[in-house]
């Protein structure tokens, strides 16, 4: 081949290299509604790919509720335009259908821990797999627990152990309350909210804090820039000159 010909060969060549470069270091950002305001994940696919950043994002330690893999849904969890729920009506225990969709969020949150138990995660977040898989557990575990007791009204299912810990002992004012509550509804209202967060208290004391260091090295390690932008209307309102 002519000397000419190989230098423009070359050339094409290193032109469709640096095309394609170009392409595969496409810069990418996740977008999340918090309550603080929109949580932002900004990479660069050529590092990390999209698909994969957006399987790992639910580990951040800045979602939360239904964006969040560290917490089950809650029972009374019910979305008007989702097809798996009937009709929500109060979303309580008097609701028509509370324990239909009760069983749709108890589905989707083992679903979820499933899920979380085959993910395939870099190393550096490792501490944090294992944090999420043990919060989503126990969080999956507390709202199966209390739709068994609303189905039975059998308190004796408030003290079972989970890990070691027994529920009775630092909840055992609550579950004397429960004995002089009057009525299903005075009952359903004390385990939601009173039992509930005295046993998740108790849990997330033994479990310790979200290995945040883990997930700022997995950030830095991949080129994640993370970021929560405050809605305009909590900003500081702009002063005219």
């Amino acid at each position: 081949m002519p000397r000419v010909r190989r230098r423009a060969a070359a050339a094409a060549t290193l032109l469709v290299l640096a095309l394609a470069g170009a392409v595969a270091a496409a810069p990418a950002t996740l977008r999340f509604r918090t309550l603080l305001g929109d949580y932002t994940l900004a990479f660069d696919t050529a590092v990390i790919g999209e698909e994969a950043m957006r399987a790992l994002a639910p580990l951040s330690p800045h979602l939360h509720g239904w964006e969040s893999w560290l917490v089950a849904p809650p029972l009374e969890r019910c979305v008007d335009t989702d097809p798996a729920y009937a009709s929500c009506g109060a979303r309580s225990l008097g609701s028509a259908n509370f324990e239909r969709n009760a069983r749709v969020n108890l589905e989707r949150g083992a679903r979820l821990l499933e899920t979380l138990r085959r993910l395939r995660a870099p190393r550096e977040l490792a501490p944090v797999v294992e944090y999420a898989r043990r919060s989503l557990a126990w969080s999956l575990w507390l709202e199966q627990t209390k739709l068994e007791f609303y189905r039975t009204w059998d308190a004796g299912v408030l003290r079972r152990p989970y890990e070691g810990l027994d529920p009775g002992a630092p909840c055992g004012a609550v579950l004397e309350a429960l004995e002089r509550a009057p009525g299903h509804e005075a009952k359903y209202r004390l385990v939601t909210y009173r039992w509930h967060n005295c046993a998740n208290d108790a849990y997330r004391l033994r479990l310790g804090d979200y290995p945040l260091d883990a997930w700022e090295a997995f950030l830095r390690a991949h080129g994640v820039h993370e970021a929560v932008l405050e809605p305009l209307s909590l900003r500081e309102s702009p002063r005219l000159s």
